[in-house]
């Protein structure tokens, strides 16, 4: 699980665009991410990165 949560934590943190697009941008027609989804998909990436991050670690505490 936090395998999975680097690769998509790292998705959004390079690319947050096509994170975008992929979650809401299909549903508009010609529509563009604003500054703040953009900033907010790399937030988001940093966070599920870190977490995890976390998770790897304590796999092995247990």
């Amino acid at each position: 699980m936090g395998f999975l949560l680097i690769l998509i934590g790292l998705f959004n943190l390079i690319s947050p665009q096509t994170g975008w697009y992929l979650k809401y941008g299909w549903r508009y027609k010609d529509a563009e991410p604003s500054e703040a989804a953009i900033v907010f998909g790399r937030i988001g990436g940093i966070v599920a990165i870190l977490i995890g991050i976390v998770l790897l670690g304590t796999r092995g505490a247990g």
